[in-house]
């Protein structure tokens, strides 16, 4: 697999598209991405933050998170060990099923399962462990029972998908998908230009609007407007910069593209809960 810009590619070694990952990473880290293929997240042991399209979620141990394809998330596990699974398929395979289009409505928006429904979460997570168990298996038949599984999980979110889903989102969903094919281009220019004093009229020129439709078109897709998500995002690479201790903690608000430590400080605070200072006593221990 390679990152080029946000975009995750070639995520299966073989022509099979399944993939399963079990991270046992202590201070456990990965960059906001995207791909096409669909994702279910685990967690075995610890708790776990995922960020996706700006809204975070605080996974505890044996929750289940349902990401879509083509949503940009995150992972974060701070200060303790951990374990957790991530498995990857594409759902183009659903098209022979009839309603196709209805059912890829349904599985558009993240989900977590977690105990609070018991009898989903205890039939989610009985498919998972059942992968987990062949996920070594050299047997023949074992894709076709990794698919199989997977089937039934992209079933039961579909059958206890929420009411509003159901009868109201289609169309929500559809055009967020619209709109984020529009603004992906601009999630490529601030990987590049994140630590450069990025205005709004540049990166809606780059993407090949107007400022004014820009703007509109990713606050509806995001969910945030285009400042609050270069500030977080220029956090997020804060955090990672706090852990050297060979930078001062001006040279990581500069590095990153704020102008100014107070608005950096301000921010990261508001954001982390804690100074940059307290944030890299806690990580680092300095």
């Amino acid at each position: 697999m390679k990152l080029d810009g946000l975009h995750e590619k070639e995520i299966f070694d073989r022509k099979f598209p399944f993939r399963v990952i079990v991270n046992r990473e202590q201070n456990f880290n990965y960059p906001p991405h995207w791909h096409n293929a669909a994702e279910l997240v685990y967690v075995l042991k610890s708790g776990f933050t995922v960020i996706v399209n700006s809204r975070k979620y605080e996974l505890h141990e044996k929750d289940i998170l349902y990401i879509p394809g083509g949503d940009i998330h995150e992972f974060s596990a701070q200060f303790s060990p951990g374990e957790r699974v991530f498995i990857n398929f594409e759902l183009s395979g659903l098209s022979p099923f009839g309603g196709s289009e209805r059912i890829y409505a349904l599985l558009r928006a993240p989900r977590v399962i977690d105990c609070s429904d018991r009898e989903l979460h205890s039939q989610v997570r009985a498919q998972i462990e059942q992968i987990l168990e062949q996920c070594d298996s050299e047997e023949p038949a074992a894709e076709l029972f990794n698919t199989a599984r997977i089937i039934d999980i992209l079933g039961l979110l579909c059958r206890t998908a929420p009411v509003q889903v159901n009868l109201c989102d289609q169309k929500k969903n559809r055009d967020r998908s619209a709109g984020l094919a529009k603004i992906r281009k601009s999630f490529d220019y601030i990987e590049a230009h994140y630590n450069e004093n990025i205005r709004l009229k540049d990166i809606a020129r780059d993407a090949g609007f107007s400022e004014y439709y820009f703007s509109r078109l990713f606050k509806e897709t995001m969910e945030v407007n285009f400042h609050q998500y270069l500030n977080e995002y220029r956090v997020r690479k804060a955090e990672y910069l706090l852990t050297n201790s060979n930078y001062t903690v001006s040279e990581v608000a500069y590095g990153v593209g704020f102008s100014s430590i107070s608005t950096f400080d301000r921010l990261f605070r508001s954001m982390k809960g804690c100074s940059p200072q307290e944030f890299r006593k806690l990580r680092v221990g300095i």
